[in-house]
């Protein structure tokens, strides 16, 4: 969808043929209320307090079980930044300062630089951002350094190479990359109105350059780490400010960052007015959900265009305007396409509409937590709230009930060994679930039974050929035949696409009918069972 910066004359001269062009679609809007995710606030993390936890402008980093922020703006970005670390503790749900930034070495105090968690040095990797008004140095100087915090020992180091490190940038940003065992960081914000599009490399001694030019230019970009079964890092959104005047470039795009290589998986293709796009590109942080293989942004700054006279882009309606918007922006990573999300969906400017429980926010921070499997989002700005803060200091985002799929019970042994069924997603609505069966010998055939209800019946007393130790687990309301391919069975089933269905659990098992020289049945056994219930995407 972008335009090279050095085409630009070119873009203002066609502009008339641009004016075919649609702008934007007004939303598709869903409802963002339960089963499906919603916002909850974490009282036990208290409230926002200025001063203290109302900040802005610095990025969350979640290790597997709690959320760190370093720096940032205090108050409502405001010109005075810090650089005291918060922890934020998902399982005790308790939100407490780690190191106040004074008393031993520290970086110096910023707001709008990258952060990121690696899992293989347990350490906060700390780059770049702005001072704003804080401290010796010049308002809004731009700052190049490169810190890491121990969380083992709370201490921070100063690791600046002596030569190579990126040029000073702000808003540029970082994810842990397992398959360089390092963080990469991408874009950023250099000054006089410059972007760029450097792909970065910081090893824990030295950075390296990647890649450049390979993706546009932008600052304010979510990038984020998707483990198994993408193993990349995804990155969404962000803004051009070297573009044509008078709008700079909103991008609508997602690339996918893997072994060394950008690739775009999903855009809005502006000359057929197809694909999907999100609500706001900038002033949020993008948070992959592990359950739900979603990416999620809240709230931010809309895109709708000041006076949509664009040369490259037309963004057209107001549908879309706020600062911050409402709407929750959800990226599905199996269906590669955008969502958008919000309480509620009526009236003519439902952009403009407060969550009952999170309001409007933007520059907060944010992070996905594996112990808790939620979303978190931290501080920032709330304009409709009093003091233009959000009440509480942390709030939690996820589905209720979450699809969950249990093994329960135990399979038994045929010819080929024992046989055992193993989930490979999980339930969620408008989506198919699927699971393995295996050791399945050569020539049999498989059958998943599918029901409501469980059972415990040895498949010897319901047919001569069952096994020894062989149960029946599922009341069979539906079966399913299934043809073993190098031992394996694959069981497919289709969730319903409406939200009402969750909580609902079906129950899966695969019994296995081995057959002798003539086809006549001689043993029947049995996997394990999955008991599914199923979530609301």
């Amino acid at each position: 969808m972008h335009k090279l910066h050095s085409l630009t004359a070119i873009a203002l001269l066609i502009a008339p043929a641009m004016a075919q062009f649609a702008p934007l679609p007004a939303p598709n809007l869903l409802t963002r209320t339960a089963p499906r995710a919603t916002w909850t606030a974490v009282v036990s993390a208290g409230l926002c307090t200025t001063g203290s936890t109302f900040r802005s402008d610095a990025p969350g980093a979640a290790t597997n079980s709690k959320i760190y922020v370093f720096g940032g703006c205090l108050n409502n970005n405001t010109s005075t930044t810090v650089n005291d670390l918060w922890e934020f503790d998902a399982v005790a749900g308790t939100y407490t300062q780690v190191h106040n930034g004074s008393t031993s070495l520290a970086p110096h105090a910023r707001g709008r630089h990258a952060m990121a968690w690696n899992p293989l040095s347990n350490k906060l990797v700390v780059f770049g951002g702005d001072n704003r008004a804080t401290g010796p140095l010049p308002a809004d100087t731009l700052l190049a350094d490169t810190w890491e915090y121990d969380l083992a020992t709370g201490t921070w180091t100063d690791l600046t190479p002596v030569a190579g490190s990126p040029s000073p940038r702000r808003w540029c940003t970082m994810a842990f990359d397992a398959t360089f065992g390092g963080m990469v960081m991408f874009g950023g914000d250099l000054g006089a109105g410059i972007t760029t599009s450097e792909t970065w490399l910081w090893n824990g001694s030295a950075w390296a350059l990647l890649s450049s030019g390979a993706v546009p230019a932008r600052r304010m970009a979510g990038l984020v780490n998707r483990p198994a079964p993408h193993n990349d890092v995804l990155m969404c959104g962000g803004e051009d400010t070297t573009s044509v005047a008078p709008e700079v470039i909103r991008h609508l795009d997602v690339w996918s960052w893997s072994g060394g290589t950008w690739t775009k998986i999903s855009d809005y293709d502006w000359a057929t007015g197809t694909g999907t796009f999100p609500a706001s590109t900038t002033a949020n942080q993008a948070v992959y959900d592990q359950l739900r293989q979603r990416i999620v942004m809240q709230s931010g700054q809309g895109i709708a265009a000041g006076t949509a006279a664009n040369a490259t882009y037309i963004y057209g309606t107001t549908l879309y305007n706020g600062s911050p918007s409402n709407y929750t922006s959800e990226f599905d990573s199996v269906t590669n396409s955008w969502s958008l999300y919000a309480s509620s969906t009526a009236g003519t400017a439902p952009y403009n509409n407060n969550d009952p429980v999170i309001g409007r926010i933007s520059r907060y921070s944010a992070a996905y937590v594996p112990a808790t499997g939620k979303v978190y989002a931290l501080g920032g700005q709330n304009p409709n709230n009093s003091g233009s803060k959000p009440t509480y200091s942390v709030y939690a985002y996820q589905a209720n009930p979450v699809a969950t799929a249990t093994s329960y019970g135990a399979g038994c042994t045929g010819s080929a060994g024992a046989l055992s069924l193993a989930s490979n997603n999980l339930p969620w609505t408008q989506r198919t679930f699927s699971a393995t069966g295996t050791g399945f010998p050569a020539g049999s055939l498989g059958f998943a039974a599918v029901g409501f209800t469980t059972a415990a019946t040895p498949l010897s007393l319901l047919h001569p050929a069952g096994g020894a130790g062989c149960d029946l687990l599922v009341n069979p309301d539906v079966s399913l035949l299934l043809l073993p391919t190098a031992g394996n069975v694959n069981v497919q089933l289709a969730m319903p696409t409406d939200p009402a269905y969750a909580g609902i659990v079906l129950n899966t098992q695969c019994l296995c009918l081995e057959f002798g020289p003539s086809f006549n049945l001689t043993a029947i056994t049995s996997t394990n069972g999955l008991a599914l219930q199923i979530g609301a995407l």
